[in-house]
């Protein structure tokens, strides 16, 4: 089973080869939207782009999906490792940020130490 590390949260969670990134980090309790995702998020839909994330260092290029094409259109001018977690499947294990649009004050502190640990 992959394990997503999600770095902002402090987690490790367990899911399936094939869950969608967006269902895990909801069905765990996570937070995936800013203010603006809360008040008007499409429910999963890759319309509203408010599910970013950014993806740390993946174990292997093959990871995650590859891009949709709406993430295509929608990330066009966004950094290369953001993903909308809605459009996205897990195949292997991944460290995920959530809310890159505003990461927290130690994120670099967080990153370092959310890759120095293996993932199981």
């Amino acid at each position: 089973m992959p394990t997503i590390r999600f770095v902002r949260e402090g987690r490790d969670v367990k899911c399936g080869v094939g869950d969608n990134l967006r269902q895990v980090a909801l069905r765990e309790g996570l937070e995936l939207y800013g203010l603006k995702g809360n008040l008007g998020n499409c429910g999963g839909c890759g319309q509203c782009i408010t599910c970013f994330v950014a993806v740390i260092d993946p174990t292997s290029p093959e990871a995650l999906s590859p891009l949709t094409e709406v993430e295509k259109v929608k990330l066009k001018a966004r950094p290369a490792n953001w993903r909308l977690a809605c459009q996205t499947i897990v195949k292997s294990s991944v460290i995920i940020l959530t809310k890159p649009q505003s990461p927290p004050l130690n994120a670099k502190a967080l990153i370092e130490s959310a890759k120095s640990a293996p993932l199981a």
